[in-house]
């Protein structure tokens, strides 16, 4: 347990929500280890009041959860898409040209790596999942299977040069070695390269009630003003500071040295928005977690209603996300006897805890109903089944809001094209 804020090292770290024990949300179980009963780590959601960073306050080992990761990035047809609009967005915001040096941190399958090569840009991908990196190297995407940090960077400077991009999408949460992380990589873009963080915004989780999006890879949760007082330490800024909407709302840091871009107007009107919302405010977090809570009463009603009316649901997907807000509602079996996935690494093994069985999606049958555990991908999840819910079937989605989605009202939350 920590007692100390991961970014400042402040000890004024204020708990305000208690998941409790739960198993790590990726940890699928195989059938032949069913009868074991997987570690559990504590879930607690703080906040440091000196610096205003919000974090849990137990890591589990990296080599724990990140070695054979689960998370594919290629599965997402909207993930692979957003990835594409952000190499165009950055070549031409950053005035990137063939020849230039990217390296992406975390790159997973190599997805955005991908799309980099196609331009004519040279890429370094570095990812601690060591099947996820043999994914991308089969593919002729060069990628270490490492852990980044200040080591990894001077070697890739020995290398490779200097970078004149250092990518981290959906990252920067993740880093035990923040600090180790965020030398490397000053020490990677040199004087003239730039870093972009994309992270699951602060802001947007408290405004939707993305309470699921506290779990064991997510040790920091990230606001302009928390991840300034990280980069400052490091003679870094954030230069740009943009809204995108992947993973229901996230912000595209652009970062250089200090000094050597011209801050946006992006950035000042970022943290007065931040002012404007109080996030760095304990209270704040505190009606976050009793609004939880609430989600927890009215969820629980409406799976209880479907039972008794006789109707099954299933889980659409099996998100790590999904691991906690099952695990933290007690939500098994019970009212949820299966999850359905197209993710070939997950089916046939357990979501861990619940212990919810992960059938082949397209080899299932479909329910009277599915829970939607990937909600943030809830329009391409309508579009793509349209005909199911056409049909009389319905989506419980538990975000922000519990509600059911069926034939009488979907089309108010389908993205028109």
């Amino acid at each position: 347990m920590r007692m100390t804020c991961r970014v400042c090292n402040g000890k004024n770290l204020a708990l305000f929500l208690d998941l409790g024990n739960q198993p790590h949300g990726d940890s699928f179980i195989a059938p032949k280890d069913l009868k074991k009963r997987e570690p559990h780590y504590p879930l607690r959601a703080c906040f440091c009041v000196d610096c205003t960073t919000v974090q849990i306050d137990h890591t589990v080992p990296k080599e724990v959860m990140f070695e054979e990761y689960l998370y594919v990035s290629g599965t997402t047809r909207s993930l692979e898409k957003h990835f594409e609009e952000s190499t165009k967005r950055l070549i031409k915001k950053l005035k990137l040209k063939k020849g230039d040096f990217v390296v992406d941190i975390g790159s997973n399958d190599g997805t955005w790596l991908d799309c980099w090569r196609c331009t004519g840009i040279q890429t370094l991908g570095v990812d601690g999942a060591k099947n996820l990196a043999k994914i991308a190297n089969e593919k002729g995407l060069e990628t270490w299977p490492k852990f980044f940090n200040e080591k990894v960077a001077k070697e890739i400077i020995k290398k490779k040069g200097h970078a004149n991009l250092v990518t981290a999408a959906g990252v920067f949460f993740h880093l035990e070695e923040l600090h180790s992380v965020t030398e490397g990589v000053a020490e990677l873009i040199g004087e003239k390269g730039v870093l972009c963080v994309q992270a699951i915004y602060l802001g947007q989780m408290l405004q939707i009630m993305a309470f699921d999006q506290i779990y064991h890879e997510h040790l920091t949760y990230w606001t302009l003003r928390s991840i300034e007082a990280l980069l400052g330490q490091y003679n870094l800024e954030v230069f740009s500071a943009e809204f995108i909407p992947i993973h229901g709302g996230s912000i595209e840091y652009l970062i250089a040295k200090k000094g050597t871009r011209k801050i946006s107007k992006s950035v000042t009107e970022m943290r007065k928005r931040e002012k404007e919302l109080h996030l760095g405010e304990l209270a704040i977090y505190r009606t976050f977690a009793s609004r939880t809570w609430k989600i927890k009463k009215e969820l629980l009603l409406i799976l209880e209603r479907f039972k008794k009316e006789g109707k099954k649901v299933y889980a659409l997907g099996a998100p790590i996300k999904g691991s906690t807000l099952l695990n933290s509602f007690g939500i098994g079996s019970d009212l949820v006897p299966a999850a359905v996935e197209v993710n070939h690494l997950k089916i046939g093994k357990y979501i861990p805890g619940v212990r919810i069985p992960i059938l082949d999606e397209k080899k299932t049958p479909p329910p009277d109903a599915y829970l939607v555990l990937a909600w943030n991908f809830l329009p391409e999840l309508l579009q793509k089944m349209e005909a199911y819910i056409k049909n009389g079937g319905a989506f419980i989605v538990p975000i922000p809001k519990p509600m059911v989605i069926d034939k009488n009202n979907y089309q108010e939350f389908v993205i028109k094209s």
